[in-house]
């Protein structure tokens, strides 16, 4: 990751703004635009090539990634956090570990 950008919350719009509002950035290299190309883009007369979207984006620090893959993330932090579980023979980590062993209990003494 490269330490010169700064990942703040917000939308595409305000980190374009911010990231296109210093003259010289590399956003306003990514996209080839000189004073009054970005002026207009900021303006909305203008837009940005499909082509160069990518590489304005990830000149401003970001990269596009699926919903998918970010709930897979979001899931494997989550059980990474508990794995101590696992690794001591627990069973399946996750915070809600105790409730999915007592419901499982609860099918195995049903069955008996």
């Amino acid at each position: 990751m490269n330490s010169r950008h700064s990942h703040t919350s917000g939308t595409i719009e305000r980190v374009l703004r911010q990231h296109l509002s210093q003259p010289g950035s590399a956003a306003q290299d990514a996209a080839g635009w000189d004073a009054p190309s970005v002026s207009r883009f900021l303006s909305g007369q203008q837009g940005v090539p499909i082509s160069k979207i990518d590489s304005l984006v990830n000149a401003a620090g970001f990269v596009l990634i699926s919903r998918k893959y970010l709930e897979a993330i979001g899931t494997l932090g989550e059980v990474g956090m508990y794995c101590h579980c696992a690794r001591a023979g627990g069973g399946e980590c996750g915070p809600n570990r105790q409730e999915a062993s007592a419901a499982g209990q609860d099918l195995r003494g049903a069955r008996a």
